[in-house]
């Protein structure tokens, strides 16, 4: 690889830094970590070009950035210089059969201090964000900081996903293949074959994700059931409210998300997927998060979108079942695993045969409560 011109990644804002790459040879630290660290960054830097196979001036202006952050604003800084990929080698990650998805949190893809602590608050999926949170000349360095960030970063045990934009699916792919998320979060879907096209780019890229396509159009909701049977890659559809609002000219109201909301929880459960609702904007109103996620709880949501860290513990809450729900589903399950011993087609409790919708309903109820189901 060889440097063509200056290629500047990075902010100044704390836990990050800003690197430039220049024609020549050289690394050169700034900032108040330099007498501390300074020496131990130039050979994080010397490790990773050596890797890489280039030569170049590098500038750092350090400010509290972890490591994993200097390398990402090293290798975005690299991409603009050289005008070529940089090679890297996929991360292992165990593959997780994941059911629950209670509460998945978006989180900006190009600040490190909002990353660095996403894994401590105990969400079921992390939606590390290229879209609407990250400005549009800042795109390629976020898919480098999220790339690094999966690699290097505990999670603890949240399903990590990363939310692509719809105009540059492959260049995003391309990059955050190499931290192995556990799926890809589709916005603006509205046609299987929005899908289909993933789907092959995900195939291409030779990356094992799943699929969770965002429908916030009149046309995406219009066309729901179809995206949900459009791969089997599929496991989840998100509702956007923000954007269906805009979108249909309407305000954000119960009565008039009702519709898109139903048909949402409809299509995806008769294709076997889960209904996973939109945010609540309103990060401060606790009262009025809990009303809204109780009613979609029981329209047969499996889990709400948040904004904040603070919402987690409420959202878990409307979605954790009563003791006697617990204790019904118990009794369900013992019941079918009795005749499945005795080697019965069907299982009945009190009276009533218990078919296959309310034994999975069963176990749903069990596993919303931290039980094996």
């Amino acid at each position: 690889m060889k440097v063509r011109k200056e290629g500047i990644a990075g902010t100044e804002n704390k836990r990050d830094c800003i690197v430039r790459v220049n024609e020549g040879n050289g690394i050169e630290i700034k900032g108040k970590a330099k007498d501390m660290f300074g020496e131990h960054i130039e050979k994080l830097i010397k490790k990773r070009m050596d890797e890489i196979g280039v030569e170049a001036m590098v500038s750092v202006e350090e400010n509290g950035s972890l490591d994993y952050v200097i390398l990402a604003r090293l290798e975005a800084a690299l991409r603009k210089a050289c005008e070529e990929d940089i090679p890297d080698k996929m991360v292992e990650r165990e593959r997780i059969d994941k059911n629950l998805r209670r509460s998945r949190m978006y989180v900006p893809g190009n600040s490190p201090r909002m990353i660095n602590s996403a894994g401590v608050y105990g969400c079921d999926c992390l939606i590390l964000d290229l879209e609407d949170s990250v400005a549009p000349d800042h795109k390629e360095d976020a898919r480098y900081l999220i790339k690094n960030a999966l690699k290097h970063v505990d999670f603890g045990d949240s399903e990590l996903w990363i939310r692509v934009n719809s105009d540059s699916v492959k260049e995003d792919i391309s990059v955050i293949k190499y931290g192995m998320p556990h799926g890809i979060c589709l916005p603006k879907a509205e046609e299987g074959e929005d899908v289909v096209i993933l789907e092959g780019i995900l195939e291409e890229e030779g990356l094992d994700a799943k699929i969770m396509p965002i429908v916030e159009s009149a046309r995406g909701v219009e066309n729901v059931s179809e995206i949900a049977d459009a791969s089997e890659r599929v496991v989840a559809i998100a509702f956007g409210a923000e954007d269906f609002t805009r979108d249909i000219h309407g305000k954000r109201t119960w009565e008039s998300l009702f519709y898109a909301r139903s048909k949402i929880v409809v299509s995806a459960k008769a294709h076997g997927v889960q209904a996973l609702d939109t945010i609540y904007s309103d990060a401060r109103n606790m009262e009025g998060l809990r009303e809204e996620t109780m009613k979609i709880v029981e329209m047969g949501f499996d889990g709400k979108g948040i904004i904040h860290p603070n919402q987690i513990e409420v959202v878990h809450e409307c979605f954790t079942p009563t003791d006697e729900e617990v204790e019904e589903a118990k009794k369900i399950i013992e019941a079918v695993e009795e005749a499945k011993a005795k080697g019965l087609g069907t299982a009945s409790l009190n009276g009533k045969m218990i078919d296959l919708p309310v034994e999975k309903k069963a176990r749903t109820v069990l596993e919303r409560a931290g039980l094996d189901a």
